[in-house]
């Protein structure tokens, strides 16, 4: 990937976030989530990172994970979220495990997993549905 092409698919991320909107617009019954994940990268640079994203009621509504794996071609546009936390509001779940997985065909890493737990905490003046 050029430097041209990097700094256009930042742009577009940037774009992505600013557009995805606030949690408390979005999501007016949600005071704040938490996402803890766990990161396993196999191959010749194999790594495990623990990570704690929050988001409070002011933070962008955009829950997309960038992938370890830098030189796969497959998971380029990184792991995705968003559907996880609105299936977890929409039910009003409060606590969701997961996995989620890139096979990766990167010349110096494997496949990526991550491990996550996604914990939210609701308005206490909103009823339940």
């Amino acid at each position: 990937m050029t430097y041209r092409e990097r700094c256009d698919a930042k742009l577009e991320r940037m774009q992505e976030r600013q557009d995805a909107g606030l949690i408390s617009q979005r999501f007016p019954e949600v005071s704040s989530i938490v996402v803890d994940m766990e990161h396993n990268r196999a191959g010749v640079s194999a790594i495990h990172l623990m990570r704690t994203l929050n988001f409070s009621s002011c933070s962008h509504a955009y829950f997309r994970v960038e992938c370890l794996n830098k030189d796969c071609g497959d998971c380029t546009d990184g792991f995705h979220l968003d559907q996880v936390v609105a299936g977890m509001i929409r039910t009003h779940t409060a606590l969701k495990e997961g996995e989620l997985k890139c096979e990766g065909n990167g010349v110096t890493s494997r496949s990526v997993n991550i491990s996550y737990k996604v914990t939210i905490r609701y308005n206490e003046f909103f009823p339940r549905a």
